[in-house]
């Protein structure tokens, strides 16, 4: 069940209660930046193979690659600008089989730096009969070259040999940077492969920078699965947060924010996006972002940021679209692979840093540290726990029997161990990521200048609506989550905003900070700015929203908006055919909830009946949101062998 039943629900269940863009800078860079990749056109094109084929077909591109169409990027002539899978990440590429010559002119101001990678990937394509060449006796010579004044020189050569061919997929690859020379006049810059067959050479992320930065840096952090009530900002009894906490106390902390979807994938969409899932409308597992959506890291990207991500792959995997305006997006050291997942990210983010600290940059980190299964480090799974527990480390959602067991209840000290557990994961992500970062940013000198988001996407159940796990329901414990934002400097230090916002206001409140301005783009949220100002927080409207039976959960869809502290949630009834699926019976809920979020915070007492005028006034707005929202076409997503890898250890698949 797609769109349309999602919008069927809607006007139905409704009159039955009822009866690319441009984007302009507004500040100038702190250095120029010049892509390759970018002004790339047929006008650089100087010498390829391509211009010799009529026809262009897949077998002339490597395997895992695929077009790019990145703001910024605009013509991509014979497709050469790709994105192409690298190992656990995916970089942009300009393709340059041999033999190759792109020629671009420009002015190289003083202090500039010429960075990028060279390559070569093969493939066992069955037409392609690379792998029974030795790959020792063959190779591929990439040069760069300076002309100027009708003279050339060569400023840089090295020979790689074709990689192995025993695996499916493999890679040569070398990073190299030089100091150029600076010109006053336009110089020519060309960048050559040469060998004997047009082998699969390509320069990953080539680019010309000064190497100074002296203005603003984004980090944007995601903790899958982080409830915010479990933090000690938020008013949480035990110590589960001190660098957190430290972090609130020399940033901005909002206490009431939402999230749009109380599941991964939809919800890291919306906040890459700034669209509810209604106008985004990517629900269900196989579904990927249209390319048609203008992201988050494509703007900054455009605005000369260098951009990078460490994820845990899974439902933020690059496959659901996540890579774009990435210049490398890496995945799966977050993942739930490892115990240790966040201490892995940390050290991922902690090199690149190193290599890229004199860049401006937007830096995405998330990690799974927190989900389901608890699995953190000794001591950390033990810190919270009591007496005797049952368990050490512990998948629940297994335990459980998968969605099915959802609504089985467990005795009270079982609950209290997995919730001990689930608090270690918050304490180790704690101690192993946010806490060396911070001081990883203070020791290179980028922690002042710095913008650190800290938000999750969704929260956890413990049954206290009667479930477990998340991606099911709409009360707070799956779907207000933390939101904490340390600007540079020491602008709005120590300020509480306690207005209720949404994850969709993070990408403008970014962009404003930036001094980004695209008045084009259409968006869901709001820059922040507003409230930060204002001596009074104003509550905003947040949507959130589940499409229905979404990993084959058999759970109706659900709709949950706001109208200041009131917070009304729709629930679809569940079919006989649904109740068959669970182990245990769902609890029975009232069709429409709604909630004073200020007298009644853990939602406890249904007061719809009581306030008719202002549910019909709520069930009115959600009717013209769904009622306006033109339909896109959504694209399948490839669930490739690790893709389902990750997805069935984070419970989602079986």
């Amino acid at each position: 069940m797609k769109y349309k039943p999602l919008l069927f629900f809607v006007f139905g269940f409704i009159l039955i209660v009822l009866g690319s863009i441009l984007c302009k800078k507004t500040n100038t860079a702190p250095f120029s930046v010049f892509r390759l990749i970018d002004h790339f056109e047929k006008e650089n094109l100087v010498k390829s193979p391509f211009q010799r084929i009529k026809k262009q077909t897949h077998d002339l591109y490597p395997l895992k690659s695929f077009p790019m169409n990145d703001l910024g990027t605009e013509e991509n002539p014979y497709q050469l600008k790709r994105k192409l899978r690298h190992g656990s990440g995916v970089i942009n590429i300009l393709l340059s089989p041999p033999e190759s010559h792109y020629r671009f002119t420009t002015q190289i101001p003083d202090k500039s730096i010429f960075e990028f990678s060279i390559g070569i990937v093969r493939d066992n394509h069955p037409r392609r009969g690379n792998n029974s060449v030795d790959s020792s006796q063959h190779g591929i010579v990439f040069l760069v070259t300076l002309e100027k004044e009708d003279r050339e020189k060569i400023i840089f050569q090295k020979h790689l040999n074709l990689p192995p061919g025993k695996d499916k997929l493999s890679f040569t690859q070398s990073f190299h940077t030089l100091e150029l020379p600076p010109t006053n006049k336009k110089t020519s810059l060309s960048i050559i492969t040469k060998g004997e067959k047009p082998y699969f050479a390509y320069w990953a992320n080539p680019v010309i920078y000064r190497k100074k930065n002296k203005d603003k840096n984004v980090i944007l952090i995601s903790i899958d699965t982080l409830r915010a009530d479990h933090l000690g900002c938020y008013g949480y009894p035990k110590s589960t947060s001190p660098n957190i906490d430290s972090l609130a106390s020399e940033g901005t902390l909002f206490t009431h924010p939402f999230s749009c979807s109380p599941w991964t994938l939809p919800s890291h969409v919306s906040i890459m996006t700034s669209l509810y899932s209604i106008h985004h409308q990517v629900y269900y597992s196989q579904e990927k972002m249209d390319p048609s959506l203008i992201t988050l890291a494509e703007i900054l990207r455009k605005n000369n940021f260098f951009t990078s991500a460490f994820t845990g792959g899974g439902f933020v995997s690059a496959n659901y679209g996540f890579s774009k305006g990435f210049d490398s997006y890496y995945e799966g050291r977050g993942g739930v692979f490892h115990m240790n997942s966040a201490e892995l990210i940390y050290e991922a983010a902690s090199n690149w840093l190193d290599k890229n600290k004199n860049k401006r940059f937007f830096l995405f980190l998330h990690t799974y540290q927190p989900h389901n299964p608890y699995v953190s480090p000794y001591p950390y799974n033990t810190v919270f726990l009591g007496n005797n527990p049952k368990w050490e480390h512990l998948n629940l959602l297994g335990f459980l029997g998968g969605k099915k067991g959802i609504y089985k209840k467990l005795s009270e000290k079982e609950r209290r161990n997995a919730i001990g557990l689930y608090d270690g994961e918050i304490h180790y992500l704690d101690e192993s990521l946010i806490g060396p970062l911070i001081k990883k940013l203070k020791n290179i000198e980028l922690y002042e200048n710095t913008m650190i988001i800290f938000t999750s996407d969704h929260g956890e159940e413990f049954f206290e609506h009667g479930a477990w796990d998340h991606g099911h329901s709409l009360y707070n414990e799956s779907i207000r989550v933390p939101l904490i934002i340390k600007f540079p400097g020491k602008k709005f230090r120590g300020k509480k905003i306690t207005g209720t916002v949404s994850q969709v206001d993070i990408m403008p409140t970014i962009l404003k900070e930036m001094k980004i301005d695209c008045p084009e783009l259409i968006t869901d949220g709001k820059s922040l700015f507003p409230m930060l100002k204002r001596g009074k927080d104003r509550d905003r409207c947040f949507l959130s929203d589940i499409g229905a039976y979404v990993l084959n959960s058999h759970i109706p869809q659900k709709i949950s908006m706001n109208s200041g502290k009131y917070k009304l949630i729709l629930n679809k009834e569940f079919s006989q055919k649904d109740l068959l699926f669970f182990i245990a019976p769902p609890p029975e809920k009232d069709q429409i909830e709604l909630f004073d979020l200020i007298n009644d915070p853990l939602e406890q007492n249904n007061i719809a009946q009581k306030h008719p005028d202002l549910t019909t006034a709520i069930l009115q707005e959600i009717n013209r949101i769904y009622g306006q929202a033109k339909k896109r076409t959504t694209e399948k997503t490839e669930m490739d062998k690790k893709l389902k890898e990750q997805l069935k250890a984070l419970g989602y698949i079986h």
